[in-house]
């Protein structure tokens, strides 16, 4: 934990020494961007409270009656860690040393990282019923945070701006309101990103796979975006990448893990929820079976969900009815974003997944496929089951006729007498429609691990 803390520190020493005075003794006590008015505190657990004084100096932060008292280093930097309480607000909060600074308008609830890129930070304004929507976004318990502007009270005024991204937005509505706490999301996602740009130097060099993309891409985001928020306190984290890295399967597959490790380790906050919606469905449909890095890159996110602790997956191969990457129905990816939470972080009872593959069995010419998560039973949504494919050993697929029967899925094809290896919704934008009772999606999948240009880094790292 120690080594954790010492970490936590680092990440956001290089932001805070902007605030550092050139020479002198004397110093302003002064706060991060992120400690600010109508900010949310994460309840329930030690919060850190930090900023940067004149070296020595005692820092009082006063909260809800309750005192904390913190030195500053020989750097200037100062940490106060305080006990919020339960959801509640609106407060104020004191930093007092030399200065004092008030901060207004805080409230206490539950706190969410939301990171990756364009489709993380589409705003609600490019969404569907976007104007009905940002006229009913009346929610002052829903604040947003991001560099460019601060804190932000969710507001039909600031909602159809560019503060608010929407998938975020969405998970935030359906959270608030069956949690009734305030919650607040701290948005550092950027268009067009790599997961490279989201981590460490250092975290990259302990890999020697990914030590090659050190000096190729940029860290800008890390450092611009993540360190100026560390340490502060948040729940857990929403992930939504992966177009950036679609073309080099073999490293996202060591990236996204090394992504959620560094973050955990610089936050020092355990093994906090990481959240990750897996690709949507995009571009044009091919007549037949083809492979695709899309494929590769959900398959390296279900499989990190599966193997990474704590961590879920937030299926969205429905949700896209237009070619565009950049699908407008956001209101489901953030809803299943709060139910992948509820169960996850805050322990509900519910089923927060759709079918998971779990294993496929071959014989009499078919395939037999079983799932976890059937919730009630499987269901093919809107029509006949769609979307499966079979290969013999020529490890060709063709589309295959599919049926339900209880809990399992009965594949076959007259094209393949002798399967050897079944694969669902394996397409850039499949035609698929298995569902559970909950009306949650099943993850894409396949049976075979079979090598091809798409599960390769055929060029070199951007």
């Amino acid at each position: 934990m120690k080594r954790n803390r010492n970490l936590a520190v680092f990440a956001w020493c290089g932001f805070l020494a902007a605030f550092l005075p050139s020479g002198g003794a004397y110093a302003e006590v002064k706060l991060p961007q992120v400690i600010s008015d109508h900010m949310v505190l994460q309840r329930g657990s030690p919060v850190p409270l930090f900023g940067t004084a004149a070296p020595g100096e005692s820092v009082t932060v006063t909260f809800r009656d309750r005192a904390a008292v913190a030195k500053a280093d020989a750097q200037g930097r100062w940490q106060a860690n305080m006990e919020p309480g339960e959801a509640g607000g609106p407060f104020d909060l004191s930093v007092k040393g030399a200065n004092t600074i008030l901060v207004k308008d805080v409230l206490v609830g539950e706190v969410w990282l939301a990171s990756g890129q364009s489709n993380m930070s589409l705003p609600l304004s490019r969404t569907r019923d976007a104007t009905n929507v940002i006229a009913s976004a009346d929610h002052p318990q829903i604040r947003c945070f991001r560099k460019a502007t601060g804190w932000v009270v969710c507001s039909p005024k600031t909602a159809g701006k560019y503060t608010f991204s929407a998938m975020p937005y969405y998970f935030a509505v359906e959270l608030q309101s069956q949690l009734h706490a305030p919650v607040g999301i701290v948005d550092t996602s950027v268009a067009g990103a790599i997961a490279q740009t989201f981590i460490r130097r250092e975290a990259l060099a302990k890999d020697p796979a990914l030590a090659k993309t050190r000096d190729q891409a940029c860290s800008s985001n890390y450092e611009e975006l993540l360190a100026p928020v560390i340490p502060y306190a948040i729940r857990g984290a929403l992930w939504c990448q992966g177009e950036g890295d679609r073309d080099y399967p073999a490293t996202y597959r060591r990236l996204l893990p090394a992504v959620i490790a560094d973050w955990r380790a610089l936050w020092g906050r355990g093994d906090f929820p990481f959240l990750i919606v897996q690709l949507s469905n995009a571009w044009k449909r091919n007549p037949e079976p083809a492979d695709n890095p899309d494929s590769v890159i959900r398959e390296i996110q279900l499989q990190t969900a599966q193997t990474v602790t704590n961590t879920a997956l937030v299926v969205t191969i429905d949700l896209n009815d237009a070619e565009d990457v950049h699908y407008p129905n956001k209101a489901p990816a953030g809803q299943r974003l709060a139910l992948a939470a509820r169960a996850l972080a805050y322990g509900e009872a519910i089923e927060s997944s759709g079918p998971i593959f779990q294993k496929a069995e071959f014989k009499d010419g078919k395939a037999v496929v079983s799932f976890t998560h059937v919730a009630g039973g499987l269901v093919a949504k809107g029509g006949p089951l769609a979307g499966f494919q079979l290969c013999g050993s020529d490890k060709r697929f063709v589309r295959a006729d599919a049926a339900i029967a209880g809990g399992a899925v009965i594949v076959s094809s007259s094209q393949v007498p002798d399967p050897v290896a079944v694969r669902y919704a394996w397409e850039r934008n499949p035609v698929c429609n298995l569902c559970n009772q909950p009306d949650l999606p099943a993850s894409p999948f396949r049976s075979d691990a079979f090598e091809s240009r798409c599960t390769r880094d055929d060029q070199p790292q951007p």
